[in-house]
């Protein structure tokens, strides 16, 4: 399955290498976009010297892992995002159900959208200046938990997608609260998790784990502690939150498969 995986995921980027030009500029287009996203925190921090006690280094921290765990969300998901609507829409999702693979598998293999890589390289360089600047503590584990923060973000950034391409079985269209979860989670992210309210820390740390793409992580790393209790060892959990959160993910999908009323009926 893996590698039939690869087999198909290679075709769909052949495809788009196809027109390198226009390939090349959409990549530096996205990469540009969210630059400006960072933009906008630079200028802020150069009104006020620190955000609840948040220096620009450290929130670009908070911003690269989340924006890092974002785009890769989006280029790995993307089948689950607006093409799955599309198939809705036009119901062609019953040719999905006909073929012997799983439906996760088929939407899933869709779509590989390579030019988030523009988006995924801009974050990465946030992070890298984060990493330069910030009083960063490492060891071998510190070393460690970037990489898993960054695939449990991932992971928790494509179940949402997930969780709003399923809502489309009883919808047809994805409801435009889920961006709220997704683009709008990836914002919220990207600045301390301490300055939100009791409430909204408290979904977002139980019910829509976003605290957990990044903050936890930031805390280990510049050896921080939350005003609020928030334990910085959550860090090493943020894997098992993730993968549970996506497995709860993954069933919500099965469960709304079985109810899918072929568009011929």
């Amino acid at each position: 399955m893996v590698a039939l995986y690869f087999r198909l995921i290679g075709a769909r980027v052949r495809a788009q290498m196809q027109y390198r030009v226009s390939f090349w500029l959409e990549m530096f287009g996205l990469g540009l976009t969210t630059a400006l996203e960072f933009l906008v925190l630079v200028l802020l921090f150069a009104r006020f010297p620190a955000v609840a006690g948040w220096s620009l280094p450290e929130v670009a921290l908070l911003y690269g892992l989340s924006s890092s765990a974002f785009g890769f969300a989006e280029m790995i998901g993307r089948g689950f995002d607006s093409p799955f609507e599309r198939m809705m829409v036009a119901g062609t999702f019953d040719a999905v159900l006909v073929r012997p693979l799983g439906s996760f598998f088929q939407i899933l293999a869709s779509e590989f959208h390579l030019r988030r890589l523009g988006r995924i390289a801009q974050a990465g360089a946030v992070m890298a200046y984060a990493l330069l600047q910030a009083d960063v503590h490492w060891s071998v584990a510190h070393v460690l938990l970037l990489p898993l923060t960054l695939v449990s973000g991932t992971l928790i950034f494509m179940a949402i997608t997930l969780i709003g391409a399923t809502i489309c079985f009883w919808t047809i269209k994805t409801p435009e609260v889920i961006n709220v979860f997704t683009s709008g989670g990836d914002f919220m992210a990207s600045h301390p998790f301490s300055i939100y309210s009791r409430p909204i820390r408290s979904v977002f740390a139980s019910v829509i784990p976003l605290a957990f793409v990044n903050y936890p992580a930031a805390l280990v790393l510049l050896n921080k502690t939350d005003p609020h209790g928030f334990p910085p060892q959550l860090a090493w959990a943020a894997p098992l939150v993730a993968s549970l959160f996506f497995a709860l993910a993954l069933r919500f999908w099965q469960f709304g498969v079985s109810k899918y009323t072929s568009a011929g009926s």
